[in-house]
């Protein structure tokens, strides 16, 4: 049990990782040399606490997210050109292509990896695996996860106003649908002409499509906040844990890569290692430096992602919402004195 505030966790200790991070290193890109300086940070920081048995985990990734929604926009786009010029089998393509960006488009908002996933990941990127193992017999899991990479700023995510965010992209997905099966309609009907209705569908996808490009365009951020604050924790925590190991709960702390272009790391551990859902608890870190603390067991873009903790992180906080931590709460958890 923890006696007292873990002296690895006061904000001193805390801010000169911040500062190794964010001054040090820099904005920290998905696949860069500074990711990898991250990753080599924090393994020369646990080694130098006496931590033997540090892992990384290699794979391969896309650099950003543009990768993924940006082919399939460019694919809408081109899709009422080719209908309007290339008679009924280019209006059979056309609906193939917006039918098919839109699939694309909706899967990477739900974190699923796209099935041209193996041509667009090019980068090289790691995970930093490190196990802290219990005083006596395991009885528990839990995963601490923080990322060690950096967003653009970016000026579509998050919208000023974050609310507006889920009927914007649901209009775009279903304009894009219906375009393309107007289309396969009209194939099937065997109707010639384009509709004016149909070309207003495909012109409204070229302001999308520009604004994706305007976007990846922007430099990248220190992120001070996403992500460097949960990375300090984290390294906090593992000093704490092996001062004083917990007695029945193995802890492994997962310090990710790529998570800003779709958890491309955190995608790559769970098809390596599969860790058991049973008796197995989640926390994500995440921009943990300011405001009020929160929990959060559902988050719609990270579904298939959350699907998979669901057993575990999501269900023990509902079923124990007494540590103090609540949608706007301010306490920490003590988690030694639950062993």
């Amino acid at each position: 049990m923890l006696d007292q505030f873990p002296d690895s966790l006061h904000p001193d200790r805390l801010m000169t990782h911040m500062r190794a991070l964010c001054q040090d290193i820099g904005p920290r890109p998905s696949t860069s040399p500074q990711e990898r300086q991250a990753a080599e940070y924090v393994e020369r920081t646990l080694r130098q606490l006496g931590i033997a048995d540090v892992q990384e985990q290699p794979f391969k990734s896309q650099a950003s997210f543009g990768w993924i929604v940006i082919p399939a926009t460019a694919a809408g786009v081109l899709a009422m050109p080719i209908a309007w010029l290339g008679g009924q089998w280019g209006k059979l393509v056309g609906s193939l292509l917006l039918l098919g960006g839109a699939c694309i488009v909706r899967s990477a908002m739900l974190v699923r990896t796209p099935f041209f996933q193996r041509l667009i990941a090019r980068g090289n990127s790691q995970n930093v695996i490190v196990q802290i193992p219990p005083t006596g017999q395991a009885l528990r899991r839990v995963f601490l996860v923080g990322h060690l990479d950096t967003q653009k700023q970016r000026f579509l995510m998050p919208p000023p106003r974050p609310e507006t965010s889920k009927p914007i992209n649901t209009l775009a997905l279903l304009a894009a649908a219906l375009g393309g099966i107007s289309l396969l309609a009209d194939v099937l009907l065997n109707r010639r002409r384009i509709a004016w209705w149909q070309g207003v569908l495909g012109a409204g996808l070229v302001p999308s499509l520009a604004a994706l490009l305007f976007d990846e365009t922007q430099p990248h951020i220190e992120g001070a906040n996403d992500n460097a604050t949960a990375v300090s924790i984290l390294l906090g925590v593992v000093e704490a844990l092996k001062a004083q190991p917990l007695q029945h709960t193995e802890v492994t702390l997962l310090f990710t890569g790529c998570e800003e272009v779709g958890c491309v790391g955190m995608e790559s551990y769970l098809e390596r290692f599969a860790p058991p859902k049973e008796n197995t608890y989640w926390i994500d870190l995440e921009m943990v430096g300011t405001g009020n603390l929160c929990y959060v067991t559902r988050h719609q873009l990270l579904e298939r992602i959350f699907s998979r903790f669901r057993e575990g992180g999501v269900g023990g906080a509902r079923r124990s919402p007494t540590p103090g931590i609540g949608r706007c709460g301010q306490r920490y958890v003590d988690l030694g004195r639950s062993g």
